[in-house]
């Protein structure tokens, strides 16, 4: 049944999402740490998770159109939410459950994922910043010693 095949397609995402939050949980261990050479290597694996949401995203939208229209749910708008609705007494309600379950998990995931971007930003705005100083200490000081010596 469709609603299976957009159930296991919701599955994968709550896992995509998931690893996008260790991936952000990564990336700000690896920014507090200043350790730039496995940043790359964090923003490689976050580039690659971001194309499989997005493909999985893709999938969701084709099956639920399918379903739309095999349900004839007039509503172009596909949100689990609005499916649910309208089809309950139609199908079978454990699924319908399920599917309402996994939407939740996703928009809580969301929310941390959200948060976690959120923080890792004002650690790279915080880091632009020191190093902008630095510069601007180094430049200005060319006709002084960076040590006083007088002591």
């Amino acid at each position: 049944m469709n609603l299976q095949k957009l159930l296991s397609v919701l599955k994968k995402q709550e896992k995509n999402l998931t690893s996008l939050l260790q991936i952000g949980l990564e990336k700000k261990e690896t920014l507090v740490r200043n350790n730039y050479e496995k940043l790359s290597d964090v923003v490689a694996t976050e580039e690659q998770n971001l194309l499989s949401i997005q493909l999985t995203e893709e999938k969701r939208l084709s099956v639920m159109e399918n379903l739309f229209v095999a349900y004839n749910i007039d509503n172009k708008r596909y949100k689990l939410e609005i499916l649910v609705d309208k089809l309950k007494g139609k199908a079978d309600p454990n699924i319908l459950t399920q599917i309402s379950d996994s939407e939740m998990k996703m928009k809580s995931i969301i929310t941390d994922i959200t948060k976690m971007n959120h923080l890792n930003m004002e650690l790279i705005q915080q880091s632009r910043s020191i190093m902008n100083e630095t510069i601007q200490a180094v430049i200005n000081s060319s006709n002084r010693s960076i040590l006083d010596r007088k002591g």
